[in-house]
């Protein structure tokens, strides 16, 4: 249950990594990080879109547009080899995500 708010912990990590490298290169290797992480040993895809809806959220709203774009699943288009029909009963997993974002954004995990 809590494991979808383990990437926007890890987004946390980098927007404090961005003196590194540019914010939209991290948010890319943080997306792929997480579908690695996710196939391999979490829950699966599910879990995979609903942490990524709620970084996606949280990018939207520090006012980053490269980092969201960075931030949608690429990877698992890439697995599913590009056939969007195989992700459409997953899509619902990626909406739950942004509205858990939602939640962290309206109870203070933003900018003021």
């Amino acid at each position: 249950m809590l494991e979808p708010l383990l990437f926007p912990l890890l987004l946390a990590v980098a927007f404090r990594l961005r003196r590194l490298a540019p914010l939209f290169a991290l948010g890319f290797w943080a997306n792929l990080l997480w579908f690695v992480y996710q196939n391999e040993w979490g829950s699966g895809w599910l879990t995979y879109l609903r942490g990524l809806g709620a970084g996606l959220f949280l990018a939207a709203g520090y006012g980053e547009p490269l980092l969201a774009w960075s931030l949608l699943p690429w990877p698992l288009l890439l697995y599913a080899k590009l056939q969007v029909r195989e992700l459409l009963p997953y899509l619902p997993g990626l909406t739950e995500g942004l509205g858990l974002g939602l939640l962290l954004y309206l109870l203070g995990f933003r900018k003021r």
